[in-house]
Protein backbone atom coordinates (compact mmCIF):
# COMPACT_ATOMS: atom_id res chain seq x y z
CA UNK A 1 0.00 0.00 0.00
CA UNK A 2 1.02 3.48 -1.01
CA UNK A 3 2.56 4.99 2.49
CA UNK A 4 0.31 8.52 2.18
CA UNK A 5 -2.68 6.34 1.28
CA UNK A 6 -1.93 4.20 4.38
CA UNK A 7 -1.26 7.66 6.29
CA UNK A 8 -4.42 8.83 5.60
CA UNK A 9 -6.37 5.43 6.45
CA UNK A 10 -5.05 5.20 9.44
CA UNK A 11 -6.07 9.42 10.53
CA UNK A 12 -9.24 8.05 9.41
CA UNK A 13 -9.65 5.05 11.52
CA UNK A 14 -8.30 7.39 14.40
CA UNK A 15 -10.88 9.85 14.36
CA UNK A 16 -14.24 8.00 12.88
CA UNK A 17 -14.27 5.10 14.73
CA UNK A 18 -15.42 3.37 18.19
CA UNK A 19 -13.45 1.01 20.30
CA UNK A 20 -15.16 -1.25 18.83
CA UNK A 21 -14.15 -0.74 15.66
CA UNK A 22 -11.02 -0.46 16.11
CA UNK A 23 -10.52 -3.77 16.81
CA UNK A 24 -12.46 -5.02 14.29
CA UNK A 25 -10.57 -3.60 11.82
CA UNK A 26 -6.97 -4.81 13.46
CA UNK A 27 -6.51 -8.11 11.37
CA UNK A 28 -6.62 -6.32 8.33
CA UNK A 29 -4.38 -2.95 10.14
CA UNK A 30 -1.65 -5.58 10.90
CA UNK A 31 -1.48 -6.76 7.67
CA UNK A 32 -0.64 -3.42 6.61
CA UNK A 33 1.30 -2.61 9.20
CA UNK A 34 3.69 -5.50 8.81
CA UNK A 35 4.38 -3.67 5.30
CA UNK A 36 4.59 -0.32 6.85
CA UNK A 37 7.36 -1.08 9.48
CA UNK A 38 9.45 -3.27 7.12
CA UNK A 39 11.23 0.27 6.55
CA UNK A 40 12.75 3.81 7.98
CA UNK A 41 10.06 5.25 5.82
CA UNK A 42 7.39 3.62 7.26
CA UNK A 43 7.78 4.64 10.76
CA UNK A 44 8.10 7.86 9.64
CA UNK A 45 5.18 7.86 8.29
CA UNK A 46 3.26 6.27 10.97
CA UNK A 47 4.61 9.35 13.31
CA UNK A 48 3.29 11.98 11.32
CA UNK A 49 0.26 9.88 10.73
CA UNK A 50 0.29 10.77 15.03
CA UNK A 51 0.34 14.49 14.66
CA UNK A 52 -1.97 14.89 11.88
CA UNK A 53 -4.73 12.68 14.05
CA UNK A 54 -3.78 15.25 16.77
CA UNK A 55 -4.44 18.63 14.60
CA UNK A 56 -8.03 17.30 14.12
CA UNK A 57 -10.63 19.55 14.74
CA UNK A 58 -12.09 17.84 17.71
CA UNK A 59 -8.62 17.25 19.78
CA UNK A 60 -5.66 20.55 19.75
CA UNK A 61 -7.07 21.53 16.07
CA UNK A 62 -9.67 23.15 18.30
CA UNK A 63 -11.41 21.76 20.65
CA UNK A 64 -8.10 20.60 23.05
CA UNK A 65 -7.06 24.45 22.85
CA UNK A 66 -9.45 27.18 21.78
CA UNK A 67 -12.50 26.01 22.08
CA UNK A 68 -14.05 23.11 24.47
CA UNK A 69 -11.06 23.61 26.78
CA UNK A 70 -11.04 27.41 26.81
CA UNK A 71 -14.94 27.54 27.10
CA UNK A 72 -15.52 25.53 30.01
CA UNK A 73 -12.48 27.29 31.61
CA UNK A 74 -14.73 30.58 30.97
CA UNK A 75 -12.21 32.50 28.73
CA UNK A 76 -15.20 34.15 26.79
CA UNK A 77 -18.14 35.96 27.51
CA UNK A 78 -21.06 33.94 27.22
CA UNK A 79 -23.15 36.35 25.89
CA UNK A 80 -21.65 36.27 22.15
CA UNK A 81 -21.82 32.63 22.33
CA UNK A 82 -24.91 31.43 20.35
CA UNK A 83 -28.06 30.12 22.75
CA UNK A 84 -28.57 26.50 22.23
CA UNK A 85 -24.87 25.41 20.98
CA UNK A 86 -22.58 23.13 22.62
CA UNK A 87 -20.74 26.09 24.20
CA UNK A 88 -23.41 27.31 25.25
CA UNK A 89 -24.15 24.35 27.60
CA UNK A 90 -20.56 23.97 28.18
CA UNK A 91 -20.18 27.95 29.55
CA UNK A 92 -22.36 26.93 31.78
CA UNK A 93 -20.66 24.30 32.27
CA UNK A 94 -23.89 21.58 31.83
CA UNK A 95 -21.34 18.73 30.64
CA UNK A 96 -24.01 16.00 30.44
CA UNK A 97 -26.14 18.19 27.60
CA UNK A 98 -25.65 15.51 24.36
CA UNK A 99 -24.16 18.11 22.31
CA UNK A 100 -21.47 18.81 25.14
CA UNK A 101 -20.97 14.42 25.55
CA UNK A 102 -20.34 14.38 21.69
CA UNK A 103 -17.00 16.91 22.06
CA UNK A 104 -16.01 15.52 25.28
CA UNK A 105 -15.99 11.58 24.00
CA UNK A 106 -14.40 12.85 20.81
CA UNK A 107 -11.52 14.21 23.22
CA UNK A 108 -11.27 10.97 25.06
CA UNK A 109 -11.59 8.57 21.69
CA UNK A 110 -8.83 10.55 20.23
CA UNK A 111 -6.68 10.81 22.56
CA UNK A 112 -6.64 7.01 22.55
CA UNK A 113 -6.81 6.06 19.53
CA UNK A 114 -3.76 8.24 19.14
CA UNK A 115 -2.44 6.75 22.56
CA UNK A 116 -3.28 3.11 20.95
CA UNK A 117 -1.38 3.41 17.32
CA UNK A 118 1.88 5.27 19.20
CA UNK A 119 1.76 2.07 21.40
CA UNK A 120 1.83 -0.09 18.17
CA UNK A 121 4.35 1.82 16.62
CA UNK A 122 6.29 1.31 19.41
CA UNK A 123 5.62 -2.48 20.07
CA UNK A 124 6.96 -2.60 16.27
CA UNK A 125 9.85 -0.61 17.34
CA UNK A 126 11.46 -2.35 19.47
CA UNK A 127 11.27 -5.95 16.82
CA UNK A 128 12.81 -3.37 14.12
CA UNK A 129 16.19 -3.98 12.92
CA UNK A 130 17.76 -0.97 14.11
CA UNK A 131 20.65 -0.55 11.83
CA UNK A 132 17.62 0.53 8.81
CA UNK A 133 17.64 3.66 10.02
CA UNK A 134 19.83 6.21 9.17
CA UNK A 135 22.46 8.34 11.82
CA UNK A 136 19.81 9.28 14.90
CA UNK A 137 16.18 8.60 13.52
CA UNK A 138 15.82 5.63 15.83
CA UNK A 139 16.33 7.31 18.90
CA UNK A 140 14.56 10.02 17.62
CA UNK A 141 11.43 8.43 16.44
CA UNK A 142 11.11 6.08 19.67
CA UNK A 143 11.72 9.47 22.10
CA UNK A 144 8.83 11.34 20.22
CA UNK A 145 6.55 8.77 20.57
CA UNK A 146 7.17 7.95 24.41
CA UNK A 147 6.78 11.93 24.66
CA UNK A 148 4.03 12.26 22.85
CA UNK A 149 2.19 9.37 24.82
CA UNK A 150 2.85 11.08 28.08
CA UNK A 151 2.13 14.78 26.98
CA UNK A 152 -2.04 12.82 25.50
CA UNK A 153 -2.15 11.11 28.95
CA UNK A 154 -1.78 14.25 31.06
CA UNK A 155 -3.70 16.50 29.36
CA UNK A 156 -6.00 13.27 29.26
CA UNK A 157 -5.26 13.58 33.29
CA UNK A 158 -6.13 16.82 33.68
CA UNK A 159 -9.51 17.18 31.97
CA UNK A 160 -11.02 13.76 33.19
CA UNK A 161 -9.06 13.03 36.80
CA UNK A 162 -9.22 14.90 39.85
CA UNK A 163 -6.19 17.32 40.46
CA UNK A 164 -3.42 16.21 42.29
CA UNK A 165 -3.89 19.13 44.67
CA UNK A 166 -7.07 17.63 46.12
CA UNK A 167 -7.20 13.80 44.46
CA UNK A 168 -3.23 12.35 44.32
CA UNK A 169 -4.93 9.01 46.00
CA UNK A 170 -7.97 8.54 43.84
CA UNK A 171 -8.72 6.95 40.48
CA UNK A 172 -8.09 8.79 37.53
CA UNK A 173 -7.79 7.69 33.68
CA UNK A 174 -6.04 4.67 32.80
CA UNK A 175 -2.25 5.00 31.58
CA UNK A 176 -2.54 2.60 28.07
CA UNK A 177 1.39 1.28 27.33
CA UNK A 178 0.45 -1.85 25.18
CA UNK A 179 -1.60 -2.41 21.99
CA UNK A 180 -3.85 -5.11 22.14
CA UNK A 181 -7.53 -6.04 23.39
CA UNK A 182 -6.98 -6.17 26.79
CA UNK A 183 -8.63 -3.39 29.52
CA UNK A 184 -6.04 -1.13 30.82
CA UNK A 185 -7.46 -0.70 34.25
CA UNK A 186 -7.51 2.89 35.82
CA UNK A 187 -4.41 4.43 38.18
CA UNK A 188 -4.69 7.10 40.75
CA UNK A 189 -4.04 10.27 39.50
CA UNK A 190 -0.46 9.63 41.41
CA UNK A 191 0.34 6.66 39.98
CA UNK A 192 -0.49 8.43 36.35
CA UNK A 193 2.04 11.25 36.68
CA UNK A 194 4.50 8.28 38.24
CA UNK A 195 3.78 6.93 34.52
CA UNK A 196 4.29 10.11 32.50
CA UNK A 197 7.46 11.43 33.84
CA UNK A 198 8.82 7.88 33.37
CA UNK A 199 7.55 8.22 29.79
CA UNK A 200 9.09 11.51 29.68
CA UNK A 201 12.25 10.71 31.73
CA UNK A 202 13.04 7.71 28.61
CA UNK A 203 12.14 10.28 25.88
CA UNK A 204 14.44 12.72 27.14
CA UNK A 205 17.30 9.74 27.68
CA UNK A 206 16.53 9.23 23.88
CA UNK A 207 17.05 12.76 22.46
CA UNK A 208 19.61 13.93 24.69
CA UNK A 209 22.57 12.25 21.98
CA UNK A 210 20.13 12.52 18.98
CA UNK A 211 18.19 15.50 18.88
CA UNK A 212 19.61 18.19 16.71
CA UNK A 213 17.72 20.87 18.42
CA UNK A 214 19.90 20.05 21.16
CA UNK A 215 23.35 18.57 19.86
CA UNK A 216 23.55 21.43 17.93
CA UNK A 217 24.25 18.80 14.75
CA UNK A 218 23.26 21.11 11.04
CA UNK A 219 20.40 19.27 9.52
CA UNK A 220 20.16 20.74 6.01
CA UNK A 221 17.38 19.22 3.20
CA UNK A 222 19.69 17.41 1.80
CA UNK A 223 20.25 14.97 4.91
CA UNK A 224 17.75 12.42 5.00
CA UNK A 225 15.11 14.26 2.92
CA UNK A 226 15.21 17.12 5.76
CA UNK A 227 14.04 14.75 7.85
CA UNK A 228 15.12 16.29 11.07
CA UNK A 229 14.39 20.05 10.18
CA UNK A 230 11.54 22.04 11.93
CA UNK A 231 12.05 20.29 14.90
CA UNK A 232 9.46 22.89 16.83
CA UNK A 233 6.68 20.77 14.52
CA UNK A 234 7.75 17.27 16.07
CA UNK A 235 7.84 16.44 19.90
CA UNK A 236 11.72 17.26 20.38
CA UNK A 237 13.90 17.52 23.48
CA UNK A 238 13.04 20.90 24.61
CA UNK A 239 9.32 19.73 24.68
CA UNK A 240 9.92 17.16 26.74
CA UNK A 241 11.95 19.17 29.35
CA UNK A 242 8.92 21.68 29.37
CA UNK A 243 6.20 18.83 29.86
CA UNK A 244 8.13 17.47 32.63
CA UNK A 245 8.38 21.11 34.16
CA UNK A 246 4.52 21.35 33.64
CA UNK A 247 3.98 18.00 35.36
CA UNK A 248 5.90 18.28 38.30
CA UNK A 249 4.03 21.85 38.77
CA UNK A 250 1.06 19.84 38.50
CA UNK A 251 2.41 17.95 41.22
CA UNK A 252 3.44 20.61 43.56
CA UNK A 253 6.89 19.42 43.34
CA UNK A 254 8.29 23.19 43.22
CA UNK A 255 11.83 22.30 42.76
CA UNK A 256 11.79 19.81 40.00
CA UNK A 257 9.36 22.35 38.10
CA UNK A 258 12.08 25.30 38.40
CA UNK A 259 14.66 22.68 37.45
CA UNK A 260 13.41 21.96 34.08
CA UNK A 261 11.66 25.38 33.21
CA UNK A 262 15.03 27.04 33.71
CA UNK A 263 16.37 24.08 31.21
CA UNK A 264 13.86 25.58 28.77
CA UNK A 265 14.90 29.42 29.57
CA UNK A 266 18.68 28.37 29.89
CA UNK A 267 19.23 27.14 26.44
CA UNK A 268 18.58 29.47 24.60
CA UNK A 269 16.92 28.07 21.68
CA UNK A 270 13.25 29.63 22.00
CA UNK A 271 14.03 33.67 21.72
CA UNK A 272 11.32 36.24 22.48
CA UNK A 273 9.60 37.23 19.63
CA UNK A 274 11.04 40.49 18.24
CA UNK A 275 8.63 43.71 18.67
CA UNK A 276 9.72 44.59 14.87
CA UNK A 277 8.06 41.03 14.00
CA UNK A 278 4.49 42.19 15.98
CA UNK A 279 4.66 45.98 15.58
CA UNK A 280 4.65 46.50 11.81
CA UNK A 281 2.26 48.52 9.97
CA UNK A 282 1.92 44.93 7.93
CA UNK A 283 -0.99 43.36 9.19
CA UNK A 284 -0.29 40.44 7.37
CA UNK A 285 3.41 40.16 8.70
CA UNK A 286 2.58 40.16 12.54
CA UNK A 287 3.84 37.08 13.80
CA UNK A 288 0.93 36.29 16.26
CA UNK A 289 1.64 33.63 17.41
CA UNK A 290 5.05 34.48 18.88
CA UNK A 291 7.02 31.44 16.45
CA UNK A 292 10.49 32.04 17.62
CA UNK A 293 9.15 31.13 21.25
CA UNK A 294 7.08 28.14 20.01
CA UNK A 295 8.61 25.08 21.92
CA UNK A 296 6.26 22.38 20.43
CA UNK A 297 3.50 23.07 17.50
CA UNK A 298 1.33 21.55 15.37
CA UNK A 299 1.23 22.36 11.66
CA UNK A 300 -2.43 22.70 11.13
CA UNK A 301 -3.81 22.19 7.01
CA UNK A 302 -7.13 23.42 7.78
CA UNK A 303 -6.71 25.57 10.72
CA UNK A 304 -8.76 28.31 8.87
CA UNK A 305 -11.77 26.28 8.39
CA UNK A 306 -11.70 25.02 12.17
CA UNK A 307 -11.26 29.02 13.08
CA UNK A 308 -13.92 30.55 11.08
CA UNK A 309 -17.18 31.39 13.06
CA UNK A 310 -14.89 30.66 16.62
CA UNK A 311 -11.96 33.54 16.73
CA UNK A 312 -12.37 34.93 13.77
CA UNK A 313 -15.09 35.69 11.62
CA UNK A 314 -16.82 37.17 8.38
CA UNK A 315 -19.94 38.80 7.18
CA UNK A 316 -21.12 35.01 6.97
CA UNK A 317 -19.78 34.09 10.08
CA UNK A 318 -19.80 35.82 13.01
CA UNK A 319 -17.33 35.20 16.15
CA UNK A 320 -19.02 33.31 19.30
CA UNK A 321 -15.66 33.37 21.08
CA UNK A 322 -15.59 36.46 22.22
CA UNK A 323 -14.29 38.84 25.24
CA UNK A 324 -16.61 41.37 26.42
CA UNK A 325 -15.22 45.40 26.40
CA UNK A 326 -15.32 45.57 29.61
CA UNK A 327 -12.74 42.94 30.47
CA UNK A 328 -10.10 44.27 27.99
CA UNK A 329 -10.45 47.32 29.26
CA UNK A 330 -10.80 47.14 32.98
CA UNK A 331 -9.47 44.09 33.94
CA UNK A 332 -7.35 42.03 31.36
CA UNK A 333 -5.40 44.95 29.80
CA UNK A 334 -6.69 48.53 32.26
CA UNK A 335 -5.22 51.21 30.35
CA UNK A 336 -3.43 52.58 33.61
CA UNK A 337 -0.87 49.39 33.19
CA UNK A 338 -1.12 47.89 29.87
CA UNK A 339 -1.84 50.45 27.15
CA UNK A 340 1.21 49.39 25.42
CA UNK A 341 1.12 46.28 25.84
CA UNK A 342 1.46 44.36 22.29
CA UNK A 343 -1.01 41.89 22.69
CA UNK A 344 -4.08 44.28 23.45
CA UNK A 345 -2.26 47.01 21.00
CA UNK A 346 -1.94 45.28 17.80
CA UNK A 347 -3.89 41.98 18.38
CA UNK A 348 -7.17 42.80 19.85
CA UNK A 349 -10.43 43.34 17.91
CA UNK A 350 -14.07 43.33 17.38
CA UNK A 351 -13.70 42.77 13.55
CA UNK A 352 -15.90 40.08 12.67
CA UNK A 353 -17.41 40.10 15.65
CA UNK A 354 -20.75 42.29 14.45
CA UNK A 355 -20.72 43.78 17.60
CA UNK A 356 -18.92 46.65 19.17
CA UNK A 357 -19.52 45.53 22.71
CA UNK A 358 -17.41 42.01 21.69
CA UNK A 359 -13.81 41.79 20.79
CA UNK A 360 -11.53 38.75 20.07
CA UNK A 361 -7.69 38.60 19.06
CA UNK A 362 -6.76 37.52 15.74
CA UNK A 363 -3.84 35.19 17.13
CA UNK A 364 -4.98 32.67 15.00
CA UNK A 365 -6.52 34.71 11.98
CA UNK A 366 -5.26 32.97 8.81
CA UNK A 367 -6.46 34.97 5.63
CA UNK A 368 -4.37 37.06 3.77
CA UNK A 369 -1.54 36.61 6.48
CA UNK A 370 2.20 35.74 5.90
CA UNK A 371 2.76 32.26 4.84
CA UNK A 372 5.45 32.37 7.43
CA UNK A 373 2.99 32.56 10.19
CA UNK A 374 -0.13 30.33 9.28
CA UNK A 375 -1.10 27.01 9.98
CA UNK A 376 0.27 26.90 13.26
CA UNK A 377 -1.17 25.79 16.62
CA UNK A 378 1.43 26.51 19.65
CA UNK A 379 1.34 23.97 22.36
CA UNK A 380 3.77 24.89 24.83
CA UNK A 381 5.69 28.19 23.90
CA UNK A 382 8.53 29.84 26.13
CA UNK A 383 6.47 32.01 28.30
CA UNK A 384 4.84 28.94 29.91
CA UNK A 385 8.08 28.31 31.44
CA UNK A 386 8.50 31.87 33.23
CA UNK A 387 4.90 31.28 34.71
CA UNK A 388 5.72 27.95 36.03
CA UNK A 389 9.10 29.63 37.67
CA UNK A 390 6.50 32.71 39.16
CA UNK A 391 4.78 29.54 41.53
CA UNK A 392 7.49 27.15 41.91
CA UNK A 393 10.16 30.12 42.69
CA UNK A 394 7.73 32.86 44.32
CA UNK A 395 9.92 34.67 46.10
CA UNK A 396 11.56 36.04 42.82
CA UNK A 397 8.06 35.27 40.89
CA UNK A 398 7.27 39.31 40.15
CA UNK A 399 10.74 39.27 38.57
CA UNK A 400 9.91 36.57 36.06
CA UNK A 401 6.18 37.92 35.35
CA UNK A 402 8.31 41.19 34.76
CA UNK A 403 10.33 39.38 31.79
CA UNK A 404 7.25 38.46 29.95
CA UNK A 405 5.84 41.95 30.64
CA UNK A 406 8.88 43.34 29.46
CA UNK A 407 8.86 41.50 26.17
CA UNK A 408 5.45 42.32 25.53
CA UNK A 409 5.95 46.02 25.88
CA UNK A 410 4.91 46.61 29.33
CA UNK A 411 6.75 48.92 31.40
CA UNK A 412 4.56 48.66 34.50
CA UNK A 413 6.20 46.18 36.69
CA UNK A 414 4.54 43.69 39.12
CA UNK A 415 5.51 44.07 42.90
CA UNK A 416 2.59 41.90 44.13
CA UNK A 417 3.54 38.67 46.92
CA UNK A 418 1.11 35.96 47.76
CA UNK A 419 -2.07 35.40 46.63
CA UNK A 420 -1.76 38.17 44.98
CA UNK A 421 1.28 36.82 43.11
CA UNK A 422 -0.65 34.29 41.94
CA UNK A 423 -3.67 36.25 40.61
CA UNK A 424 -1.12 38.02 38.25
CA UNK A 425 -0.01 34.74 37.29
CA UNK A 426 -3.33 33.96 36.35
CA UNK A 427 -3.84 37.10 34.75
CA UNK A 428 -0.86 36.77 32.84
CA UNK A 429 -1.72 33.23 31.87
CA UNK A 430 -5.25 34.66 29.90
CA UNK A 431 -3.19 37.66 28.29
CA UNK A 432 -0.79 35.46 27.13
CA UNK A 433 -2.48 31.82 26.18
CA UNK A 434 -6.39 33.08 25.28
CA UNK A 435 -7.14 30.75 22.52
CA UNK A 436 -4.50 28.45 23.52
CA UNK A 437 -6.10 26.35 26.18
CA UNK A 438 -3.96 27.09 29.56
CA UNK A 439 -6.92 28.64 31.41
CA UNK A 440 -9.13 25.59 32.92
CA UNK A 441 -5.63 23.70 33.83
CA UNK A 442 -4.24 26.80 35.58
CA UNK A 443 -7.66 27.23 37.64
CA UNK A 444 -7.96 23.45 38.20
CA UNK A 445 -4.52 22.90 39.46
CA UNK A 446 -4.81 25.65 42.20
CA UNK A 447 -8.47 24.02 42.73
CA UNK A 448 -9.99 27.49 42.50
CA UNK A 449 -14.07 27.82 43.83
CA UNK A 450 -13.94 31.04 41.83
CA UNK A 451 -13.31 32.48 38.39
CA UNK A 452 -12.80 35.69 36.77
CA UNK A 453 -15.67 35.87 34.75
CA UNK A 454 -19.05 38.06 35.10
CA UNK A 455 -19.99 41.12 33.24
CA UNK A 456 -17.49 43.13 35.43
CA UNK A 457 -14.80 40.13 34.68
CA UNK A 458 -14.25 40.45 38.47
CA UNK A 459 -12.60 37.39 40.68
CA UNK A 460 -15.75 36.55 42.34
CA UNK A 461 -17.80 33.89 39.98
CA UNK A 462 -18.80 31.10 42.11
CA UNK A 463 -17.05 28.15 40.89
CA UNK A 464 -17.91 24.10 41.76
CA UNK A 465 -14.75 22.65 41.75
CA UNK A 466 -16.08 18.59 40.98
CA UNK A 467 -16.84 20.78 37.62
CA UNK A 468 -13.32 20.07 36.86
CA UNK A 469 -13.61 17.13 35.93
CA UNK A 470 -15.14 15.73 32.62
CA UNK A 471 -17.44 12.83 32.22
CA UNK A 472 -15.75 9.35 30.54
CA UNK A 473 -17.51 8.80 27.93
CA UNK A 474 -20.55 6.12 29.34
CA UNK A 475 -19.75 3.42 27.49
CA UNK A 476 -16.14 3.64 28.72
CA UNK A 477 -17.24 3.70 32.08
CA UNK A 478 -19.84 0.13 31.30
CA UNK A 479 -17.28 -1.48 29.30
CA UNK A 480 -13.98 -0.86 30.85
CA UNK A 481 -15.31 -1.07 35.10
CA UNK A 482 -14.72 3.22 35.77
CA UNK A 483 -15.57 4.95 38.28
Amino acid sequence: MDMKKYILYLAAIFLFTSCEDWLDVKPKSEIEGSELFSTEQGFKDALTGIYTAMSAESLYGCEMTYGLVDVIGDAYYSGAIYSGTAYAYARNHQYDQTNVETLINSIWQGCYNAIATINNILENLEQADSTMFAADNYNVIKGELLGLRAFLHFDLLRLFSPSYAVGATENAIPYVTTYGYEITPQSTVSEVIDYILADLEEAADCLETSDPILTGREITAADDNGYLLNRQYHFNYYAVIATMANVYLYKGDHANARKYALEVIDSGKFPWTSVDDIATSSVADRDRTFTSEQIFALQITDLNDYVLGKVYGTIQYRVQLAIYSYWIDYAIWPAETHATDWRKVYFVTNEGTQSTSYYTTSKLWQEDMNENYVQRMPLIRLPEMYLILAEADAENGAEYLNTIREHRGVTAKVTATGEALLDEVGLETYREFINEGKLFYWYKRLNRTMHWGGYYFENTVQFNPDLYVLPMPEEEIEFGNRN
